[in-house]
């Protein structure tokens, strides 16, 4: 007889939980001895033990329970890990005590706004130390708000932001639902793609990022204001703009909704007034906001911050490279290419668009393309960074090629980054050797699940 539904999607589940406690092991391993490699590599396997499970919760259609309950199997062991795939966990707290003094963290950065001796301080990147913060105001807020529960304290403040990780993804996983419901495609497979994947767990659990608590405001006001009613409108239009006040790509979500409000309105007069009324909303926000948190006026000049960092994985940053190896000058090809990459995302975007406004695509879809055009065309892509176009992409009907593809960018983006912050670059051989036993480890846990499948099917029909 064949194995009970249940049965089959436990698998996964005890799979993905083995790994997340394995990579979270192995971090806390790596943090107490950098030059373990051998609890790197378990690290690195943990999260491989992962991808694999996704890659079995996904591939056939999954209750919404089951994708609940290897969501919270895989999160809960990466709740008490240390952060994770990047340290700019640190660099919040730091701004946080930044503004908590007084200063405007959107012009003073870690190092001169805070004492030198102070703990939080050395924990911050060395990229990040005298750059502002690249925030919205509403992002000050709450980082003000931790630096004065945590203070100097650096596990109380990683603390403060696993909370508010957990929250986030908590208002992904109702949005993604929402939005699933409404697009027609099943509950359970929207959540285990769009939320159960394994970057919503490295960067947004993991890593703590300011990104889930963007996502968690665009979605949820992406699925309450096409919900109809005006009201409903103006309420999805606060949430979005909450959201850009968190960090600037969620003002898309904002110009989707417009569009969307114009599609089902009733002559030009009524469509004008949806557009005046979303963007009245998104004004008086950012208003009520700034006046209530100092400096909220100075972060658009920050913005940019992130594009200081050379990033490997954007294309944009590849005709640098390239123009370096053929001896041509890099930073001038830099600039082509970004500049080309930011025409390029500006003209897609608005064709996405378009053709919401026409009626060929749906407000979901637009977002998730728009996303999409700004992360793979903008200056810096960081895996967290896709989160923003696949989460939305998530909620609505693929084929099942661009279902694949959209799969295997989930699966690599995940273990193309180590899972922890540093500087490998006078250590390679220790990251090799990580990464060769973490293959080996993967590769005999997949033959194990091959094998014992086959013996499966081979007994069912044998029945």
């Amino acid at each position: 007889m064949p194995p009970a539904p249940g049965a089959v999607a436990g698998v996964p589940t005890v799979l993905g939980a083995a790994g997340a406690v394995l990579l979270t092991g192995g971090a806390w391993a790596v943090v107490l001895r950098p030059e373990a490699a051998l609890a790197l590599g378990a690290a690195v396997a943990g999260m491989g033990l992962v991808v694999v499970a996704w890659l079995l919760l996904v591939r056939a259609p999954v209750a919404p329970a089951h994708a609940v309950r290897a969501l919270l199997a895989w999160a809960a062991p990466l709740l008490v890990a240390p952060p994770l795939f990047s340290r700019d966990v640190y660099s919040y707290l730091a701004q946080g005590m930044v503004a908590l003094g007084g200063a405007d963290p959107h012009r003073t950065g870690p190092a001169a706004g805070l004492p030198a001796g102070s703990p939080v301080l050395a924990r911050v990147d060395g990229y990040w130390r005298e750059t502002p913060s690249p925030y919205g105001p509403v992002t000050d807020l709450w980082q003000k708000a931790v630096a004065a529960v945590a203070g100097d304290g650096a596990v109380a403040g990683v603390a403060a932001y696993r909370m508010l990780a957990v929250v986030a993804v908590a208002g992904i996983a109702w949005a993604v639902v929402r939005l699933a419901r409404v697009h027609g495609v099943p509950p359970g497979t929207a959540l285990a793609w769009g939320v159960a994947n394994p970057l919503v767990l490295w960067h947004v659990v993991g890593g703590m990022h300011n990104d889930g608590p963007m996502l968690a405001l665009l979605l949820l006001g992406l699925a309450v204001g096409l919900r109809g009613p005006r009201t409903s409108l103006v309420a999805g239009t606060a949430l979005v703009a909450l959201g850009a006040l968190v960090k600037v790509p969620a003002a898309a979500g904002l110009v989707v909704l417009a569009v969307a409000a114009t599609r089902s309105a009733s002559g030009r007069a009524h469509r004008w007034a949806a557009v005046a009324l979303v963007a009245g909303v998104s004004v008086a926000v950012a208003l009520v906001v700034s006046s209530v948190e100092v400096g909220a006026g100075s972060w658009l000049a920050a913005v940019s911050a992130p594009g200081q960092l050379f990033s490997w994985m954007a294309p944009t940053n590849w005709a640098a490279a390239l123009a370096g190896v053929l001896g041509a000058d890099p930073a001038a090809a830099l600039t082509v290419a970004r500049t080309v990459g930011t025409v390029l995302a500006a003209v897609l975007a608005a064709g996405v668009l378009v053709a919401q406004a026409r009626g060929r695509t749906t407000a979901t879809t637009a977002l998730g393309l728009v996303l999409g055009a700004v992360v793979v065309l903008g200056p810096v892509l960081h895996p967290w960074y896709l989160l923003w176009a696949l989460t939305p992409l998530a909620c609505v009907p693929h084929r099942p090629r661009p279902r694949a593809v959209l799969t295997g960018v989930v699966a690599v983006s995940a273990v193309l980054v180590p899972p922890l912050a540093g500087d490998f670059s006078s250590r390679p051989g220790q990251l090799a050797a990580a990464y060769a036993g973490a293959l080996l480890v993967v590769g005999v846990v997949v033959a194990v699940l091959v094998r014992t499948r086959a013996r499966a099917r081979a007994a069912t029909g044998s029945c």
